[in-house]
């Protein structure tokens, strides 16, 4: 029972009619014509963390498909976070859970560091950056994947009495796309200058004329340099 909110020594609050009752104030218990009167009982209630999913699986998904959120993401008092890692079977190779690293534009002056996490329940329309990288035995390896998150709402519903309920989409594609619209097949490939001046090869290889590269490897907040060379006997030239 709430016995410090009121002011009366019986923690009840007087009031002449139940209307009146305002509480915690109280008009005169000794007053006869306050034939009103109210209490509050309290109820507490003690949140048991092993009750709660620290984590929820979404499952796999297979390049084109698509799932939806469970909605105990968003109902239960903890904020969950999206995470994604690559798995192929053909591949041997075991990669962390994505971290999200902020984008070019995002990074203050000498600062490249992780940013805040992809809350599912407090979503806004952006473009995020993640980050997976290779692990070896218990120790992360030096090679790492890398994804765009686009994060996009649709208003499903909306009238002039209440807000617009937003329906959102979380698009996960290669941060960096190759296309090739010329009428013939080209040799392609991608150069990363490290912080040391060095090179390293992303990528590289051969695609066909209207065929598309995606290309997860490459660090985009790094300048990146393409060096393509159409085939049939075509040779690469120097302009200085």
């Amino acid at each position: 029972m709430d016995t410090k909110s009121p002011n009366t020594s019986d923690s009840w609050i007087y009031a002449p009619v139940v209307e009146s009752l305002r509480w915690p104030e109280s008009f005169d218990p000794m007053d006869s014509r306050n034939s009103a009167r109210q209490r509050r009982w309290l109820r507490n209630r003690k949140l048991i963390a092993e009750d709660l999913k620290h984590e929820i699986s979404v499952g796999l998904l297979q390049p084109g498909e698509t799932a939806p959120l469970p909605l105990s993401g968003l109902t239960q008092s903890v904020q969950y976070f999206l995470q994604l890692r690559p798995w192929t079977s053909a591949n041997s190779c075991e990669y962390s859970w994505s971290t999200v690293v902020d984008r070019p534009s995002q990074q203050d002056v000498g600062s490249r560091g992780q940013c805040s996490n992809l809350y599912v329940s407090a979503l806004s329309e952006s473009e995020e950056l993640l980050c997976c990288s290779e692990m070896h035995g218990t120790s992360g390896g030096s090679h790492k994947l890398w994804f765009s998150v686009s994060i996009q709402s649709t208003e499903i519903a909306k009238d002039i009495n209440s807000d617009a309920i937003q329906d959102w989409c979380l698009v996960v594609k290669a941060p960096l796309i190759i296309s090739n619209f010329l009428p013939l097949a080209a040799e392609y490939s991608v150069l990363e200058m490290q912080s040391t001046g060095h090179f390293l090869a992303c990528s590289r290889g051969v695609f066909l004329s209207g065929k598309t590269v995606k290309i997860y490897s490459a660090d985009i907040r790094n300048p990146l340099f393409l060096s393509l060379l159409p085939q049939r006997g075509w040779l690469p030239i120097h302009v200085r």
